[in-house]
C-alpha cells in the first residue's frame, strides 16, 4: 500500500514531510497539492492507495467526493487539520484499516485520531479489526459485512465459529464457539484455513499454511503460480491463509517476484540443514543430486510446522503443505486513567483503552471508563482485596491471544496496580508495558494553588497491604521534614481513629496552624488549619495536601515562597 501526503497549502509542507518520513506509512510520496489539485488528485487515485490530505476537511470532501465509487476500490482517506491537533478518518476506518492507521499517525504526532465508525463509536471491534489482531485476512464473499457491523452496533451478539487448533481469544460482542455441521441462518464469523461453502460465513483466514517446494532449475514462474494455487485449493484449503514458502536457499531469488505484491514470505534452507532431517520421504532426485533426503517435506519440518499434505508433484516442481502452530499474541498494558475526569486522561491512556480487547480493573476505576469502552470491561474480579486474582486472570487472557488494560486512577504506579502486576507479568514472561497517567496529587494541587513546587511526599493511610503501625512511623518521618505531604486513601475502617492520629503526629512537628487543603473528587476544595480537619468530612475520595514550611496562604489558596523576588 503506497502513501500520498497531500498538503493544501505551502506552510502544511514541512509537517506532512514529517508525516512522509513515518515508516509504517512507507512508500510515502510528497505532492503540492495547492498546486493543479485535482489534476494531482486524479492521477494518483488508485485502491492500493493512503491518502493524507492537510488542511481542510470541507476541502477534502469536495475535492474526492466526485472519485469515491464504493468501499471496496475506494482508498483509505485520512484528514489532518492544519492547526495539526486532530488525525481524522474520512473513508476506509475497517476496508483500508484506517482506523489503525490514524491512531498510529495521532501516537506519532501527538495529536487527537477521530474515528467515527459504528463498531468503533459503541466500542465493539469490527471484524476487520479482529481479523488484524489476530494477524489474518478477512474473506466476505458473500457481502456481509455491512449487516454483521449493524447487528454490532444493535447491540446483537455475533456468532463467531472456528476449527481447531485456532480458538480464538474472547472479543466483547461475539459468541466464540467450535465449528459443528449445523451452522446458524443469519451471517456469522468462521475462523478457518479450510475451504467451506457456508452462504453466511465471513471467512477469517489465519496465516497458518506453509508449502514446501522444490523445482527445476529452467522452470515458469507463471506455471509455478498457477500450480501452487491449484494445489492449494485442490486439498480444500484457502490460498489467503499461505504465510510462507519454504525451498533451497539458492532457489529463493527465483521466486521473489511471485511475493512483491503479496504478504508472502519466501525461506530458504541450506543443503546442510536438510541432511539433518531424519524420515521416508522418496525423493530420489534430490537424493542424488543434492545429497539430501527431500526438499518439499523436510523443509516442513525444520519450520515446525505439521505436514498436511505430503509431496505431491507436478510437472518440473512438487509442493507439500504444512500448518503452523496458533499462537496469537496479546499483551498486558497497566494503564493510569486520571483522577476521574475525562479531560484529564491523558492521549496515551486513551490510546491504551483504544489498543484493548477487554479492560479489568476495580469497580470503582470501571466506571471512569468513557463510555465508548465500556462494552470492553469484564466485570471480574472488581473488588478491593483481588487484586493478584484480577491480574492472574489478566495474564490468562494475555496468553490465549487478548490485549488487556489493567486499570488504575490517577497513575498506575502510584498506590496503583503495577506493583503486583509487573511481576507477575515478568514471572510468566508475557509482554507488559506501563501507561502513566495524572496522579490526584498533580490535579489536586493545581486546583489549590502551586503548593508542591519545591518539592513534596506522598502518603496513603490505607493499611490493607501496609500495617498502620508502619504508616504512622512513615507519617512521623515526613511530618519532620519542610516539604508539604500529600495524603491519600482516607479509608473508611477507622477512619475518625486515623485523622485524629494523623492530626497529632503533623502538630507535634508543625503545630495546629499548619495549613491544609481538602479536595473533594468533584473538585470542590477548602483550605483549612490541621486543629480544624477533624471537623470536616473526609472519605475515600478526599485528597489532603499538607502545607509544608514554605508554603501559606494567598486567599483561598495554597502557595509556596520559592525565594523570587516579586
Amino acid at each position: 500500500m503506497k502513501t500520498v501526503i497531500f498538503p493544501f497549502h505551502k506552510h502544511y509542507a514541512l509537517f506532512a514531510k514529517n508525516i512522509a518520513d513515518l515508516d509504517f506509512l512507507q512508500p510515502a510520496q510528497f505532492v503540492e497539492g495547492w498546486k493543479n489539485s485535482q489534476k494531482n488528485l486524479q492521477e494518483k487515485w488508485e485502491t492500493d492507495v493512503v491518502f493524507i490530505f492537510i488542511g481542510s476537511l470541507g476541502i477534502t470532501t469536495r475535492l474526492t467526493a466526485p472519485f469515491l465509487k464504493n468501499k471496496r476500490t475506494d482508498p483509505g482517506i485520512i484528514v489532518i487539520d492544519g492547526a495539526t491537533k486532530f488525525c481524522i478518518v474520512v473513508n476506509g476506518g475497517h476496508s483500508r484499516s484506517m482506523n489503525t492507521f490514524c491512531r498510529l499517525i495521532a501516537e506519532q504526532l501527538q495529536l487527537i485520531p477521530v474515528i467515527t465508525t459504528g463498531t468503533d463509536a459503541c466500542g465493539y471491534l469490527s471484524p476487520e479489526e479482529i481479523a488484524e489482531r489476530l494477524d489474518c485476512q478477512i474473506e466476505d464473499p458473500h457481502y456481509l459485512l455491512k449487516t454483521i457491523q449493524s447487528r454490532l452496533i444493535e447491540g446483537e451478539i455475533i456468532p463467531f465459529y472456528y476449527d481447531e487448533p485456532f480458538s480464538p481469544p474472547y472479543f466483547p460482542g461475539y459468541q466464540i464457539q467450535s465449528s459443528h455441521d449445523q451452522f446458524p441462518q443469519e451471517p456469522f464469523l468462521y475462523l478457518t484455513d479450510r475451504i467451506s461453502s457456508c452462504p453466511k460465513a465471513i471467512f477469517v483466514r489465519p496465516r497458518s499454511l506453509v508449502i514446501g517446494t522444490g523445482f527445476r532449475k529452467q522452470f515458469s514462474l507463471e506455471k509455478f503460480e498457477e500450480f501452487c494455487h491449484d494445489f492449494v485449493e485442490k486439498n480444500k484449503y484457502s490460498h489467503l491463509s499461505v504465510a510462507e514458502v519454504l525451498t533451497l536457499d539458492r532457489k529463493v531469488p527465483s521466486l521473489l517476484p511471485l511475493v512483491q505484491s503479496k504478504s508472502i514470505k519466501i525461506t530458504g534452507y541450506s543443503t546442510d540443514q536438510l541432511k539433518n532431517v531424519s524420515g521416508e520421504f522418496h525423493s530420489p532426485c534430490a537424493q542424488k543430486y543434492l545429497k539430501i533426503p527431500g526438499l518439499s517435506e523436510p523443509s516442513l519440518i525444520i519450520r515446525g510446522a505439521e505436514i498436511l499434505v505430503g509431496k505431491t508433484v507436478y510437472p518440473d516442481m512438487t509442493f507439500a503443505l504444512g500448518q503452523l502452530p496458533w499462537n496469537p499474541q496479546g499483551s498486558l498494558m497497566f494503564v493510569g486513567i486520571g483522577p476521574g475526569q475525562s479531560n484529564l486522561m491523558t492521549i496515551q491512556a486513551i490510546q491504551a483503552l483504544e489498543e484493548s480487547d477487554l479492560i479489568i480493573g476495580y469497580e470503582t476505576y470501571l466506571k471512569m471508563v468513557p463510555f465508548r469502552y465500556q462494552n470492553r470491561i469484564l466485570s471480574i474480579y472488581t473488588q478491593m482485596g483481588e487484586e493478584i486474582q484480577r491480574v492472574k486472570k489478566a495474564i490468562e487472557l494475555v496468553k490465549k491471544g487478548n490485549r488487556v488494560a489493567v486499570i488504575s486512577s490517577g497513575d498506575s504506579g502510584v498506590f496503583g496496580m503495577t506493583a503486583p502486576g509487573v511481576e507477575l507479568a515478568i514471572q510468566e514472561n508475557i509482554p507488559w508495558r506501563i501507561v502513566p497517567g495524572i496522579t490526584a496529587a498533580l490535579w489536586g494541587a493545581s486546583l489549590i494553588g502551586y503548593p508542591l513546587v519545591n518539592g513534596f511526599c506522598v502518603i496513603s493511610l490505607s493499611d490493607y497491604l501496609i500495617g498502620w503501625d508502619s504508616i504512622t512511623t512513615n507519617l512521623q518521618l515526613l511530618a519532620q521534614t519542610e516539604l508539604p505531604i500529600v495524603v491519600y486513601n482516607l479509608v473508611k475502617k477507622d477512619r475518625s481513629q486515623k485523622i485524629e492520629e494523623l492530626v497529632d503526629i503533623v502538630q507535634q512537628n508543625r503545630g495546629l496552624e499548619t495549613l491544609v487543603a481538602i479536595i473533594k473528587k468533584d473538585g470542590s476544595k477548602k483550605l483549612v488549619q490541621l486543629q480544624e480537619l477533624i471537623h470536616y468530612d473526609l472519605d475515600m475520595n478526599t485528597l489532603l495536601i499538607i502545607g509544608g514550611l514554605r508554603n501559606k496562604r494567598l486567599g483561598e489558596y495554597l502557595i509556596t515562597d520559592r525565594g523570587y523576588t516579586l
